[in-house]
């Protein structure tokens, strides 16, 4: 039984590191971390019913000492749990996992802007924060307190845990099936994980889950229109599945381009009424946000689309994609670039981001960590590097067409701020060369 002096329903556990640590090349002070940052953003937290949430988190490292009784009761019961992965704290990858299992809503995961999740809990969305200089500091508490305001009022499932389980349970036994997938997808046989699930989904018509993975590699590999396929069915099995409806949006719209129809510029666009679907669904998905963005840009809509991407990285915290993409469109839309001393501190945490990510063997969500970077260089005033890594992001292996081109689709938006960007049209150039013929 819990506590029964401690009123749970008012708590969140705070799951960090204690301390001195590494995250990257930096010494990081966490107990500074907390004080500074996530108690006074915790204790902002309007609770839905009134009053305010409290922080709480245990004062000693439990694999160094006693394993407390204190700390499994706040994972179990705690109404909140903000977990902070910087700097891939074994601890905290043990609580955040024990907090999955026991809770199928109430939990958000933050990092420092410069640490990439893991590859197990990458699909996890992971909330990016800074603790310097001061005004970043501001900007990261008033993010993490909309984030835990808006998760306590929507209170939808987050554990990929509970949602596993839960749809097996309702499901025929597949986990054989679905292990063997995942051990292919390690071994890099991406082909051979595409068939497993295909068996998956045969099985288990019904679980969006495995039809999620699916499509995922489906896209990933260009074979749009099964991914169009999976992604339908998932949301259909699951409509309140914000992340299948974007999935959903994304790929319609790619395949109204391969088969130009319907126009893009329709209204309204290929795509864009699931992901808005995904927007209503979860207002504060980034990603859905900036896809919207994406949607809006190709329809010509680049007044609205430039608003999304804006929205986008409100909501993402300064996410490097809304951000890039927001830049390009000011650029078509003002005819400019104008960088600002803010712009300029964004991009610098941007590529912080992406360079962190491009350290990782191998590099973190690739190609986009090469393109993106090379396009910060960019920004920053360096054209040698800006071709440097973009070409390193087209020879990548596992780079495919639609990516490259993607790619020099979304910078061709720059050519009306040439003028701002020495070297960028000769770059630009080169690069549109070694793109396979249509």
């Amino acid at each position: 039984m819990p506590n029964t002096a401690i009123d749970y329903s008012k708590i969140c556990f705070v799951i960090m590191p204690f301390g001195l640590k590494k995250v990257g090349d930096k010494d990081v002070d966490f107990d500074v971390i907390y004080s500074d940052i996530f108690l006074p953003a915790i204790a902002a937290v309007d609770l839905p019913e009134g009053g305010k949430l409290e922080p709480r988190r245990t004062d000693q490292d439990f694999f160094t000492a006693l394993i407390t009784q204190d700390m499994f009761e706040y994972l179990e019961y705690s109404r909140f749990a903000l977990a902070d992965l910087s700097g891939l704290n074994f601890n905290v990858a043990y609580e955040l996992g024990v907090r999955h299992r026991a809770r199928e809503a109430g939990t958000a995961i933050f990092r420092q802007g410069n640490s990439a999740p893991p590859f197990d809990i990458a699909s996890i969305k992971a909330f990016p924060y800074e603790y310097a200089p001061a005004t970043e500091a501001q900007k990261s508490r008033a993010l993490i307190t909309q984030v835990l305001t808006e998760s306590l009022k929507r209170n939808r499932i987050d554990s990929p845990v509970r949602q596993a389980l839960d749809e097996q349970r309702q499901s025929p036994p597949v986990n054989d099936l679905l292990t063997q997938a995942e051990n292919e997808i390690r071994a890099y046989n991406v082909t051979g994980a595409m068939e497993i699930y295909r068996q998956v989904v045969a099985a288990d018509p019904n679980n969006p889950l495995p039809r999620m993975k699916l499509g995922l590699l489906c896209r990933d590999n260009d074979i749009w229109d099964e991914a169009l396929e999976q992604f339908t069915a998932a949301a259909a099995a699951s409509p309140t599945y914000s992340e299948a409806w974007r999935e959903k949006g994304v790929a319609e719209n790619k395949v109204a381009q391969i088969a130009k129809r319907p126009p893009l510029d329709s209204d309204p666009a290929p795509g864009e009424t699931s992901i808005r679907e995904a927007i209503r669904l979860n207002p504060k998905g980034f990603d859905a946000l900036a896809s919207l963005g994406g949607v809006l840009r190709r329809a010509g809509r680049l007044v609205p689309a430039l608003a999304a991407y804006e929205e986008s990285m409100k909501a993402s915290g300064g996410h490097p994609y809304p951000l890039l993409n927001a830049l390009k469109l000011r650029a078509q839309v003002n005819g400019r670039l104008a960088l600002s001393e803010s712009d300029q501190l964004a991009l610098a945490r941007a590529a912080r981001v992406r360079e962190a990510q491009l350290k990782q063997q191998p590099p973190f969500d690739r190609p986009w960590c090469y393109f993106d970077l090379a396009e910060i260089r960019l920004y920053q005033g360096d054209a040698a590097a800006f071709l440097k890594i973009a070409k390193d992001g087209f020879a990548d292996l596992d780079t495919v067409n639609w990516q490259r081109k993607s790619f020099i689709d979304a910078m061709r938006g720059l050519l009306p701020a040439e003028s701002e960007l020495p070297g960028f049209k000769t770059g630009f150039e080169e690069l549109e060369k070694k793109l396979p013929p249509e």
